[in-house]
């Protein structure tokens, strides 16, 4: 085999590379940028073989295979391989869509990789990964290196500040956790697993009654947390584990569970506050709108948009409030259904703007639970 037809199959690659790292949409190459560029990633013209050298019409005709296929059907590539090479022409100082116009002189080309992953999808990828403390430094490290392969070296480093530091896993097993739970649930095995709480020396130990038989559904993030969803035999129910807390999993066959076909994890997690399992009831609150605190933000943020929202009657206002409120106020009734224990906490942890009337158990409950916190302050 001749150099050159050895040098030759590596062209694609060598442009590639210089693409997928030097180009985006706001800093594109042209052809004899991008012929410059792998001169000096890999010395290609510098060889002292003349067949090595990489022609001005190889890199043309190269580049008008990647994009030809897109302009001409008008396929994405992305959907096909992760990335699509995309052309621009200049004028007028920005760079627009290539078009070549009959009977003109064809406008300079010049091209980018476009890949899967937008800088803004990258960032709040880069982001949520940073300020997890359960993830090691060795895993943020890891993981962020390979995010920023995925992106040219034009996208913006921006600085870093490790937020969770101080609190972060020196090892963590939830990599591995996520992997082998998420082969579990693809292969539809149960799961016996070990799910801990800390100790006063802050070591993580065996609740009672594990290790236990679940039969894991779904991961999923909420509350700032990664979260198993799986099916509790015991309880007949859904049930939620923090992923960082799980120590020990040994995958088992599955014993079917037909109710569970159509399980909606998102639904689950808005019918379910801060991620508190049991049945769900039908709800009605009282909740204060002062026009400063956007309490509508977080009655979405926690319920979701299907939450029924209206304002409150004069009828509701004069039993539940105390007198003189209703005047300079204005309340929501807000009905919702939902699993009562996670309501009754956010309850609590908003009792200066939210109070439940029904069902009349959970409105009695969070009484007790004020008037106990209330104790504790006297």
């Amino acid at each position: 085999m001749s150099k050159k037809t050895e040098s030759s199959r590596l062209n694609l690659f060598y442009i590639l590379h210089v693409l997928a790292n030097y180009t985006d949409e706001e800093h594109p190459m042209s052809l004899s940028e991008i012929k410059s560029k792998v001169d000096v990633e890999f010395g290609y013209l510098s060889s002292a073989d003349a067949d090595a050298v990489m022609s001005s019409d190889t890199v043309k005709r190269t580049m008008e295979e990647l994009t030809d296929k897109i302009f001409v059907s008008g396929e994405d590539d992305k959907q096909k391989y992760g990335y699509s090479i995309r052309c621009l022409m200049k004028k007028d100082g920005k760079y627009k869509a290539y078009k070549e116009k009959d009977g003109e002189q064809p406008p300079k080309r010049y091209y980018y990789y476009d890949s899967n992953l937008t800088g803004a999808e990258l960032l709040i990828i880069k982001d949520a990964i940073e300020t997890y403390s359960y993830f090691s430094e060795e895993d943020i490290t890891e993981i962020i290196q390979k995010l920023i392969k995925l992106r040219p070296q034009s996208f913006p480093k921006g600085s870093y500040y490790d937020a969770a530091k101080e609190n972060r896993a020196e090892d963590s097993l939830l990599l591995m956790n996520i992997d082998y739970l998420n082969r579990i649930i693809n292969d539809k095995n149960d799961a016996i697993l070990t799910y801990c709480y800390y100790n006063t020396e802050k070591c993580l130990v065996p609740r009672p009654g594990y290790p236990k038989k679940i039969k894991p559904l779904h991961l999923m993030w909420s509350n700032g947390y990664y979260y198993l969803l799986a099916y509790n035999e015991k309880y007949k129910d859904i049930v939620s584990m923090r992923i960082d807390r799980i120590t020990e999993i040994e995958a088992v066959p599955s014993e079917d569970n037909p109710q569970l076909e159509h399980f909606n994890p998102v639904q689950y997690r808005y019918d379910h506050p801060v991620m508190f399992g049991g049945k769900k009831e039908e709800v009605v609150m009282l909740w204060r709108d002062t026009g400063r605190n956007y309490i509508m933000n977080t009655i979405v943020d926690v319920f979701g948009k299907n939450v029924k929202v209206s304002n409150a009657n004069e009828k509701l206002l004069e039993k539940y409030l105390p007198d003189g409120r209703k005047q300079d106020e204005n309340w929501l009734k807000v009905t919702v259904e939902v699993a009562v224990g996670g309501m009754e906490l956010l309850a609590a942890q908003y009792c200066d703007d939210c109070i439940v009337i029904s069902p009349e158990q959970s409105r009695e409950r969070v009484k007790q639970k004020l008037a106990q916190g209330l104790k504790n302050y006297n």
